[in-house]
Parts: C-alpha cells; sequence; structure tokens
C-alpha cells in the first residue's frame, strides 16, 4: 500500500477542502433566513475567529517567538502526523466555544428575537470556526487576528448574500437593524405579495448557494476568457 501524502489543514480559501467548507457553511445556510439572522451570525464568526486565532497565537507560540511546536501539515497514517492534528483542533475547539457561548449571551441580552431565529445554530460557530479561521501552526497574534479577519468577512459576504436572496424573493422584504424611526423592515412591494416561499425553507438556502456559486463561476470564466 502507498502511503498518503501531507493534506494541508487550512482555512476558507481556494486550497481548503470543498467537503470542510460545506460542513462549515451548510448550518449557517439553513438558518439564514433574513439578511439580520445573517448579520448576527456573520458578527459572531468573526469576532469568536479573531479571538480564538489570537488566542491560539499566544497559547502555542512559544515566548522567543519562534515557531510553533505544532506541525503545519497533517500527514496519512505512515507519517504519524494524526495525534498532532488532534491535538490543535481540540485547542482550537475549546477556545472558539467559550468565546461562542460568550457571543450566545451577547445576543441573548442584546437581541433575544435574532437569539432565538438562530436557536441551535448560533453554537455550531464554534465548529464552522474550525473550516474558516483555525491553522494548524498559527502565526503571530497581529497576523493571526488579520488573517481570521479576512477569513471571517468571505465567510460573511457569502452567508449575507445567501440571506439577502432568500428573505427578498422569499419574503418580499429585507430586515435590518431597527434604528430611530426606522423600524428595521424594507418591503419589496413586487415580491410583497406574491413571494416565492419555498426559499424561505432549509432546502431554499441550498437552492440560492448553488445558483450564487454558479454566478460566480460564470463571472470567473467570462474573466478568464476577456484576459486570454
Amino acid at each position: 500500500m502507498t502511503s498518503q501524502g501531507p493534506v494541508t489543514t487550512r482555512g476558507a480559501g481556494p486550497e481548503a477542502p470543498a467537503v470542510l467548507l460545506l460542513v462549515g457553511f451548510l448550518p449557517s445556510v439553513v438558518v439564514a433566513v433574513r439578511v439580520i439572522d445573517a448579520l448576527w451570525m456573520a458578527a459572531g464568526v468573526i469576532l469568536v475567529a479573531i479571538g480564538t486565532a489570537v488566542a491560539r497565537s499566544l497559547l502555542e507560540r512559544p515566548a522567543n517567538g519562534g515557531p510553533s511546536d505544532v506541525s503545519a501539515t497533517v500527514t496519512g497514517p505512515a507519517g504519524g502526523g494524526a495525534g498532532e492534528a488532534t491535538a490543535w483542533w481540540l485547542r482550537a475547539l475549546v477556545v472558539s466555544s467559550l468565546l461562542t457561548a460568550a457571543f450566545e449571551a451577547l445576543l441573548l441580552t442584546a437581541d433575544p428575537s435574532a437569539s432565538a431565529a438562530l436557536g441551535i445554530y448560533a453554537p455550531l460557530i464554534a465548529v464552522n470556526l474550525l473550516t474558516v479561521g483555525a491553522e494548524a501552526s498559527p502565526p503571530a497574534p497581529l497576523r493571526a487576528a488579520l488573517d481570521a479577519l479576512r477569513r471571517g468577512a468571505c465567510y460573511a459576504a457569502g452567508l449575507v448574500a445567501v440571506a439577502l436572496v432568500r428573505e427578498v424573493l422569499g419574503a418580499g422584504t429585507i430586515t435590518l437593524f431597527p434604528t430611530g424611526a426606522f423600524g428595521g423592515t424594507i418591503t419589496v412591494p413586487a415580491l410583497l405579495d406574491q413571494p416565492v416561499r419555498a426559499l424561505g425553507l432549509a432546502g431554499g438556502g441550498l437552492l440560492c448557494m448553488g445558483y450564487l456559486a454558479a454566478a460566480v463561476r460564470a463571472v470567473s470564466a467570462r474573466k478568464s476568457e476577456r484576459a486570454t
């Protein structure tokens, strides 16, 4: 039998395995029915991702600023790196779980209705971060925070885009944060009376994600054609 080659463990991006991105993104897509729900979820992901990245960088980097003792790669059965991979995943999960619990408490105080809408999906932020913001060998704290912010922003942009399409087409509204005289809801008259209610169901999130992914691929292909 041939030994498996090294498999890098990285966050969201072109180098990340598609299955990991789906595992981290799908639960959020299901609950992203309103824009405000997606914004709260995105805020939680970004804040917890930054806190987790900085905490892991401080905890795992030696005092002299040298490289971390955690391997940046996960080797196959013959490589013996499975224990190290499990160790950094567990550390990331513990830290992100504590920060996620703090975010849940903050959300419950600031917006109880949004907390109820997110329900069980808010705690899944801790799992999402394992595919979005965690790296096997964390860089310096500032670099770790900036990397987490970049990845969290990309994650948030995709989540809000899905929620916007679902709410506009599925309910004829756009729900935002109420401020002053603004009640927080923008109506789309053309779709308010005859919305596509199927988009409000769990499968609607997958449908929107598929169409958005196809649109991104089409735009990328067109750019490549123009470049050549």
